[in-house]
């Protein structure tokens, strides 16, 4: 699918000032682009759609805040976002469970760099100074940073490495993270994490398919986190 590349451009850019991350985005789907097969291609814009699945487990959190503890956490969230590719500009949209999020970097055959915000860095600018009542948007900005290294293992497997640090918004509900409709009341926080991670991805079927692993270490509940996440891109 071929989009504008200045229609594109300026869109994700408004999404990623106004747009609500959570963990950090998929990494394959950032890095992986269409084949350019001639210089001409490089001024072209190529969408491809992801979608992942990503599975969450916490181990020895040793905090909680009045609310609820990092146990809590949503473990499972599906996630689909669109990645654009100008040259080495990539940048796309996307939504985690109910938050959309924009990201934006530079992206090589080997090297990237990636950063992801959300909605409400712009939107907390209309609350009021000092209002106690007024900091929903505020206490909820989400956003982060990532550092990706990435090298063929074989004729179509890629073997890549990841590095990120963030100010995670993450869903958490009344059922320790075992999301029941009839039941479960869906609340988000924030934590500080940082870390890494390693992910493969290969073609099937003339679509790319990704395996991402990451370890975190949360900053603000004193846990150690791990995350899978499935990603099928087209």
């Amino acid at each position: 699918m071929k989009l504008n590349p200045k229609i594109s451009f300026v869109l994700v850019c408004l999404i990623f000032l106004v747009g609500c991350a959570t963990h950090p985005p998929s990494a394959v789907a950032f890095m992986t682009s269409k084949k350019q097969t001639t210089p001409q291609d490089t001024l072209k814009t190529n969408v491809q759609v992801g979608i992942s699945l990503l599975t969450l487990g916490t181990i020895n959190a040793e905090q909680t805040n009045n609310n609820h503890s990092i146990d809590d956490e949503l473990n499972a969230e599906f996630i689909i976002q669109a990645s654009l590719r100008y040259g080495y500009l990539a940048y796309g949209f996307g939504f985690q469970v109910q938050c959309p999020f924009g990201y934006i970097g530079f992206a090589s055959e080997h090297f990237g760099t990636m950063l992801w915000s959300n909605i409400f860095p712009l939107m907390s600018l209309f609350e009021k100074l000092g209002d106690k009542n007024s900091n929903l948007f505020s206490k909820s900005i989400g956003f982060g940073a990532s550092v990706i290294e990435q090298f063929k293992v074989g004729k179509e497997t890629t073997l890549g490495l990841t590095q990120h640090i963030s100010r995670t918004l993450a869903p958490f509900t009344e059922n320790r993270g075992d999301f029941d409709f009839t039941s479960s009341r869906l609340t988000s926080s924030y934590y500080y994490e940082y870390g890494g991670g390693v992910y493969l991805s290969f073609p099937i079927s003339n679509q790319t398919v990704g395996i991402e692993t990451r370890y975190s270490r949360n900053y603000t509940y004193k846990a150690n986190q791990l995350s899978l996440m499935v990603d099928f891109i087209m």
